[in-house]
């Protein structure tokens, strides 16, 4: 235990020392940069500055790779939110609350629910991959082909808990996804399927490129509609930064949920933010006292949404280290 805690002691000194909080503050900077605009997701992101870290000090440089993982998890909840376009696949559910409550001028909240559910949900990431990575690694380790078809099974049941207002139109999605996954190399018999000769489409289509230009055709067809009476003008904010006594006690439960299921999910290699972010929603709408409010302007959907995928974040270190 002592030997535990020296080693905490060491880690911190390193990582508050002034060259190492610089490094967080700018590649946490950029990763929510890259988060903001759709089509750039967290993994791109590392990827594409990986490069400027060969030359740091490998705790700098494992610092920089966090930040901006970590940056542009949270980052592609700030296009979810304010123009129904989620940065990130990881964001795809926060845009159903959080574009709802920006529409009625409340974008200021939705942003404040979303950044403290962030933070908390990668802050019990971070505690919980320090403290029980062994045992959660064994976990990974147990889970094999029968464990992955339940996990899938439960994923698509998900479509019914949060489309329960149209059941129709949600198993047609879920049938068009699947349908969508398809397409590209068949992974158990080596064939093409539904290519039509397009090269391109050898490794499936990208989960980044569907969610996202899905998201964004759905509003353009809205406002296609639509009669254009005036000119477009920014939804007002009629409210300010921060979360009251009441909202707080309300979105720290599924906080906590969302917490549980994005640690699990993060530590399961092929599993990720984007999975965790609908399992996260829809717990908090399963649980919620308040379930009328859900795809209208619910806190709890997007505080849900937010703490699984910034959950994951700690998670995923798991198999990696």
């Amino acid at each position: 235990m002592l030997e535990t805690l020296g080693m905490m002691g060491a880690g911190f000194a390193n990582a508050l020392s002034l060259v190492n909080l610089f490094a967080m503050l700018v590649s946490t900077t950029i990763g929510v940069a890259i988060g903001c605009l759709p089509g750039l997701s967290a993994a791109m992101g590392v990827a594409l500055l990986l490069p400027i870290t060969f030359g740091m000090d490998p705790a700098t440089g494992l610092i920089v790779l966090g930040g901006i993982y970590c940056g542009a998890i949270f980052g592609g909840s700030i296009s979810a939110i304010l123009i129904h376009t989620p940065g990130t696949p990881a964001s795809a559910a926060t845009a159903i609350e959080g574009y709802q409550l920006t529409l009625r001028g409340q974008a200021a909240k939705a942003l404040s629910v979303a950044c403290f559910a962030s933070f908390c949900g990668g802050l019990l990431s971070c505690i919980s991959l320090y403290f029980f990575s062994p045992a959660l690694a064994q976990l990974a380790m147990n889970f094999k082909s029968p464990e992955y078809f339940w996990l899938s099974l439960f994923g698509l049941t998900i479509i019914a808990g949060v489309s329960s207002k149209s059941m129709l139109k949600g198993l047609m999605s879920g049938v068009f996804g699947l349908l969508l996954s398809t397409i590209g190399m068949d992974p158990m018999e080596g064939v093409p399927r539904f290519m039509f000769g397009q090269d391109a489409l050898y490794s499936g289509i990208n989960t980044t490129c569907a969610l996202i230009g899905l998201f964004s055709m759905s509003q353009v067809l809205i406002l296609a509609e639509r009669k254009i009476v005036q000119r477009a003008r920014a939804a007002a904010f009629k409210d300010k930064l921060g979360i009251s006594g009441g909202e707080l006690r309300r979105i720290m439960p599924p906080i906590i949920r969302s917490w549980i299921i994005g640690n699990v999910v993060g530590i399961l290699p092929g599993a990720g933010a984007s999975i965790a972010c609908f399992m996260g929603y829809n717990e908090a709408r399963r649980f919620s006292r308040h379930k009328e409010e859900f795809g209208k302007c619910s806190i709890e959907g997007d505080a849900g949404s937010e703490a699984a995928n910034n959950a994951v974040t700690g998670g995923s270190l798991i198999p990696t280290l």
